[in-house]
């Protein structure tokens, strides 16, 4: 199972934790998988490229360990464009998460400013 789960300070997400494989069927036709892996790359994508984030990654794909975190100082404006992607990611994932509930799980963890 894939479990990702969004960090949000106040009403804004500033970063994810995605863990796990899917086990919707083998490596290469999974399409669950190719869903949130297409979601989380895209997402990570606009923040960097449209928004302009210089954001903390981990990978290890053995793991299928994929983890974001926004910078903890950044301007307003870049702050909701990044709210905005970060949502629009919530929104794929939890529908996703709705048709194939034994494969992907979505969460939301409520964090200090100073744990990120």
């Amino acid at each position: 199972m894939t479990f990702v789960q969004f960090l949000r300070v106040g009403k804004r997400f500033i970063g994810f934790e995605a863990k796990g494989h899917t086990g919707f069927a083998p490596a290469g036709q999974d399409i669950v998988c190719a869903g949130v892996s297409t979601l989380v790359q895209t997402a990570v994508l606009g923040l960097r490229e449209l928004v302009g984030l210089d954001l903390r990654l981990e990978q290890e794909k053995k793991q299928g360990l994929f983890n974001c975190r926004i910078p903890t100082v950044v301007d307003e404006k870049k702050l909701e464009q990044a709210d905005l992607i970060f949502n629009l990611m919530y929104l794929g994932l939890q529908q996703i998460a709705q048709e194939y509930r034994k494969f992907v799980q979505v969460s939301v963890k409520e964090v200090q400013k100073d744990e990120v």
